[in-house]
């Protein structure tokens, strides 16, 4: 009875475009997918329903047709994935280091974020999203050196290729804050400086 439930409540979030790997393994994909998916749902409902001067008629047909094709791509591809993940045996939600890790940053609690992370990649090293969430983790609390190491870690991997967006965009993320911390720290030393000089040498107002 508890495998039964178990695959009707996979093959039910099959009916969202996203929701499995969100919901099974909380992969950034999956986030953005059914984000993604509501937006477009939303707007064309308003277009449809309340603003319909905003569209001409062709483009909400054409709208809804791609939100059709989406829709029922998505049940296929969603309900591969899923069969593919029981076949591997993947572990249950409950017991999945990643959601938990994800759930842990997203409150801002980052020492049981990142044990979590840590301790998710001593199972699986190759596990593209822990480490670039890890990355993501280390970059917030300021540690450059060790995201960059992580960052390094997934260009090795293969199978983050697929993440390769989200991991060029964490790269550009870690330049910005550590370009940023360079400008502190020089407007730091510069203000330091100038208390250090005698009133007598400073221009007169």
């Amino acid at each position: 009875m508890p495998l039964k439930r178990a695959l009707r409540v996979r093959w039910i979030l099959c009916l969202w475009p996203g929701l499995p790997q969100l919901w099974l393994a909380g992969t950034w994909s999956g986030l953005a997918l059914s984000v993604g998916f509501a937006s477009l749902l939303d707007l064309l409902l308003l277009t449809s329903l309340l603003w319909t001067e905003w569209v001409e008629p062709a483009f909400r047909v054409a709208g809804w047709t791609a939100v059709a094709v989406l829709w029922s791509v998505s049940i296929v591809t969603g309900r591969r994935w899923s069969q593919e993940q029981l076949a591997q045996g993947r572990r249950p939600r409950e017991e999945d280091l990643f959601p938990r890790a994800l759930g842990e940053y997203l409150k801002g609690n980052w020492y049981e974020a990142e044990a979590a992370c840590k301790n998710l990649l001593r199972r699986v090293s190759g596990d593209v999203q822990a480490r670039l969430l890890l990355a993501t983790l280390l970059r917030r609390t300021r540690r450059w050196s060790e995201a960059r190491e992580q960052l390094e870690v997934l260009n090795r991997l293969e199978a983050a290729a697929t993440s390769e967006f989200e991991i060029a965009g964490e790269r550009e993320r870690l330049a910005e804050a550590e370009e940023q911390a360079t400008v502190e720290v020089g407007n730091e030393l510069d203000e330091h400086q100038t208390a250090q000089v005698p009133a007598a040498v400073l221009p007169a107002a």
